[in-house]
């Protein structure tokens, strides 16, 4: 797995800010409107959100939560978030997938990602897909697995054939935290961190709408991304998210592996995120000033059920907070960024 408290709504304004990139190009830098969404109570986590909005703007977060109070065992658990004149009500948390007895996913699952895609398995058809990872032991030789369901709110059963992007090794990180864009109607995209690659992470092209004749592409290694890395589709771009460390970063107090903040960005559907020169165009990012918390980690993007931005115009991201010091995981909740774009133009 990879967590100044502010009890209520907190907002900021947003506003644009002149910043310089990264690549030393002036550009004009989104300030998120950052609000508390949900949690799972005393002794419980949450984090790795993969967030979906429907045509009626029902909300239905899947996440990483831990079933048993201060057990550190991860299961993944969906959260319903109902529209109202006053904003969105979220329901209970239901768990809907959980660890293994045995084998490649017995010890932890998490980082769920769900999207609309039909697929056939055993002279059946599916309508939903979850890629999630796994593991076996507690560190290192995480996997990345496929579950299916014929409704998003589930069940969901496991593929027998998991794991679906295997990683051999066992003494490295592996594969996970994965994100799928749906690409047509028998192929999804995969990107998703990779300790074999030589970035830390890839993507792959997996044709998918037969489970018993899955054809796994190529492995493609994309650099100038962390591993905590999420994207999403525009129409003329693809967006990224992800969690980052910034200089400021205080390295001395636990937790060390989570970052400080989540960076938004773009590039062109045409462009090459493969270029040698860092292509990514930075728009804002979530940070301990504005967030009011150290560590904000996790992020994901609120796209429509193929992996789609629903707006343009205003991105929302999903992310996890953390404090630091000894009681820094069960202070792992979920809060939304939200960043007009409109703002920026």
């Amino acid at each position: 797995m990879n967590r100044i408290l502010f009890p209520t709504l907190i907002l900021f304004s947003v506003l644009a800010v002149s910043c310089r990139d990264g690549d030393g190009a002036s550009s004009s830098l989104v300030v998120p409107e950052i609000r508390y969404e949900l949690s799972g109570g005393a002794g419980h986590y949450d984090y790795a959100p993969s967030f979906i909005i429907d045509e009626y703007g029902i909300i239905y977060g899947f996440l990483c939560e831990n079933k048993n109070p201060f057990e550190i065992i991860d299961y993944v658990y969906l959260y319903k978030g109902i529209p109202t004149k006053d904003g969105y009500v979220w329901q209970p948390g239901t768990q809907i997938v959980a660890p293994s007895e045995t084998g490649w996913d017995h010890i932890h699952i998490c980082d769920p990602d769900v999207r609309a895609f039909k697929t056939r398995w055993k002279g059946k058809t599916y309508n939903y897909i979850m890629t999630y990872l796994g593991v076996d032991q507690w560190f290192d030789h995480n996997q990345i697995g496929l579950a299916v369901s014929e409704a998003i709110e589930g069940p969901y059963i496991k593929f027998d054939g998991n794991p679906l992007i295997p990683y051999e090794g066992r003494d490295k990180w592996g594969t996970g935290q994965s994100t799928s864009l749906v690409k047509n109607d028998s192929t999804i995209v995969v990107y998703y961190h990779n300790t074999g690659s030589k970035t830390g992470y890839s993507r792959r092209e997996v044709i998918l709408n037969d489970l018993d004749n899955i054809r796994l592409g190529e492995q493609e290694d994309i650099p100038h991304l962390r591993p905590n890395s999420y994207p999403a589709l525009g129409k003329d771009h693809l967006y990224m998210v992800s969690e980052m460390k910034s200089d400021a970063y205080d390295g001395s107090v636990i937790p060390t592996w989570v970052g400080d903040l989540c960076r938004v960005a773009r590039v062109p559907l045409d462009g090459d995120i493969f270029a040698e020169e860092d292509p990514w165009e930075v728009l804002g990012y979530v940070t301990p000033e504005f967030s009011g918390f150290p560590r904000n980690h996790n992020p994901g993007f609120l796209t429509d059920e193929k992996g789609y931005l629903p707006d343009e115009d205003v991105l929302t991201v999903y992310f996890t907070t953390a404090v630091t010091g000894d009681d820094w995981l069960w202070s792992y909740d979920l809060y939304s960024a939200t960043f007009d774009m409109k703002k920026r133009k």
